[in-house]
């Protein structure tokens, strides 16, 4: 599913893209908005394996062996506006051609092959978001807005978000709000039958408190709900049917320590996931912030990821079974591991960024068994270069 694709990337390059995001212990200075206009720029490239022909059940009939190609532009500018407001715009252009699997088939050893879309598939997507914050004493509140399209999508989303700072400004509770409606139109092919036109909601709400713990670190947690309704299956398989809505909730917790000795930040994050669907997942991830000289960061990079499957999750498409199911890879048992390494190099007013993952995929990497592999686990690349300039 193109769109599926579309958004499951900007997740995933959430932060190599940011441009760029205030740390946790900045919670304890005092609220105001910038006193300079910033602009960013953020050009990211992202290539996912090629498949093997062993892999796929129609590779020597025309089914690609090609996975996907996305070249993503980031522009940002946030800027003062008045005595007591910010405004913060963000736009991404993505590009991308490749193809797509469409189910999978069984291999007659306990196995299962991929179906994959026989030609290139192409799309484009924008997406714009604008951020306006107004600065109090003691806090500030947020109005968020966003409109996103591509060939067979669209969606807008509207926000609320806000902080309140405590205990002398060393602690800082924090809350929000927001709601999406998503329309899909999905791109017809002769010989498919698809529907014409969907729409779903999602609605979420998060809650969370940052503690200055002393002057080296900082502890942050928040609890995410989320709740989605209406067309959550993918329309361009060949068997997927899923439930009408999904409920998640999401813990996430990060810890930022300062070593003075050494010059140098750690960074560790922890998130579990849980959903209605029976999914189960776990994030564990480290950064290393190694301060060169007072221009200079290197940040090397390790994250952990496992999940359990959909509880109708199925290998292989089986014809004529009644009630949900899906082979979609996304939602089978695995575990992925992604390595990092960023340069960011700084002076009074500019910064300059550039970064490089590699992502691995498989299911021995799970926390648990995994009986049968899915042929479409994703292996990628992912580039960046951008910079930033105040004025």
């Amino acid at each position: 599913m193109k769109t599926e694709k579309s958004r499951t990337l900007s997740a995933l390059t959430s932060a190599a893209l940011a441009i760029p995001v205030a740390a946790v212990s900045n919670h304890v200075a005092a609220d105001a908005p910038p006193t300079m206009t910033e602009v960013g720029y953020r050009y990211s490239q992202y290539q996912e394996d090629d498949l093997s022909e062993s892999d796929v059940f129609n590779s020597d009939s025309g089914g690609s062996t090609q996975r996907y190609d996305i070249n993503i532009h980031q522009f940002r500018v946030l800027a003062p506006a008045g005595d007591n407001y910010s405004v913060d715009a963000t736009f991404d252009y993505e590009t991308m051609s490749g193809a797509s699997p469409m189910g999978t088939v069984s291999d007659g050893d306990g196995g299962a092959l991929l179906v994959m879309s026989g030609a290139s598939i192409e799309d484009t997507r924008m997406d714009l978001n604008v951020k306006t914050t107004r600065y109090y004493e003691s806090g500030n509140a947020s109005v968020i807005g966003g409109y996103s399209t591509e060939d067979d999508y669209e969606a807008f989303n509207v926000g609320l978000e806000g902080e309140k700072h405590i205990n002398d400004k060393l602690t800082t509770l924090m809350g929000g709000v927001g709601y999406s409606d998503d329309t899909i139109e999905p791109t017809q092919k002769l010989g498919a039958i698809r529907v014409t036109e969907e729409d779903k909601y999602t609605a979420t709400i998060f809650a969370g408190i940052a503690q200055v713990i002393n002057a080296e670190s900082v502890l942050q947690t928040s609890i995410n709900y989320a709740y989605s309704d209406g067309y959550l299956s993918d329309p361009y398989k060949l068997i997927d049917q899923r439930p009408d809505s999904r409920a998640s909730i999401a813990w996430n917790t990060r810890y930022r320590y300062y070593l003075g000795s050494l010059d140098a930040a750690v960074h560790a994050d922890y998130r579990l996931y849980t959903d209605d669907w029976d999914m189960v997942s776990h994030t564990i991830g480290f950064e290393w912030h190694q301060n060169i000289d007072p221009n200079l960061r290197v940040i090397p990079s390790f994250r952990y990821y496992s999940q359990s499957q959909a509880d109708f999750y199925k290998p292989s498409d089986m014809q004529g079974l009644e009630g949900d199911q899906s082979s979609d890879y996304r939602l089978s048992p695995f575990g992925a591991v992604t390595f990092g390494l960023s340069a960011v190099a700084h002076s009074y007013n500019w910064k300059v960024i550039v970064s490089a993952e590699r992502y691995i995929s498989g299911g021995d990497l799970a926390l648990g068994t995994v009986e049968t592999e899915h042929p479409g686990l994703l292996q990628y690349t992912l580039l960046t270069v951008g910079f930033d300039y105040s004025f």
